[in-house]
């Protein structure tokens, strides 16, 4: 069964209007834990590579942040954008995570997934401001799970456009 459900979810990406994207580079800020009273400041600077024409359009994308709590974290995942007009972008994506919590949130592992949604506004061909709500846990992979939400804003840009 959920062989069906990924090949369904494939399917179904692949159907959507995408475009030829040069690699890109984002930096974003926000707040991890945002729904928790006592969330910390969170930064991110994430490397975006081309989509891959032969896997569904895929973006690979690898990155790094940090939490003013002294956690840190290395993701290394996926994304795909779904053009919805001209300027607006909805992309889902989803990676692995090697965490490290510092004096803050102890998400049970130093090993996680990374799923998570953002909305982004193209300012030009080569650059994006966004909004990303994700999610880390360790998918009850270790006996404590409590997960996190951050809440980022971010900008992209083309060093490379083509």
């Amino acid at each position: 069964m959920k062989k069906q459900g990924i090949v369904g979810i494939l399917g179904l990406l692949a159907c959507f209007s995408v475009e030829a994207q040069s690699p890109e580079v984002a930096i974003s800020a926000g707040s991890f834990e945002v729904f928790e009273s006592d969330n910390s400041l969170e930064l991110g600077v994430e490397y975006r590579f081309a989509s891959q024409d032969s896997f569904f359009n895929l973006i690979p994308a690898v990155g790094v942040s940090a939490n003013s709590d002294g956690g840190y974290w290395v993701h290394a995942g996926a994304r795909y954008d779904i053009n919805m007009g001209e300027k607006w972008v909805l992309t889902p994506q989803l990676a692995g995570v090697a965490y490290e919590d510092g004096d803050g949130q102890d998400l049970g592992s130093g090993f996680l997934f990374r799923s998570g949604i953002e909305l982004g506004y193209r300012i030009n061909p080569s650059s994006r401001i966004a909004l990303t709500l994700y999610h880390m846990s360790n998918a009850d992979l270790a006996k404590n799970n409590p997960g996190s939400e951050s809440l980022m804003f971010s900008y992209s840009f083309s060093p490379f456009y083509r």
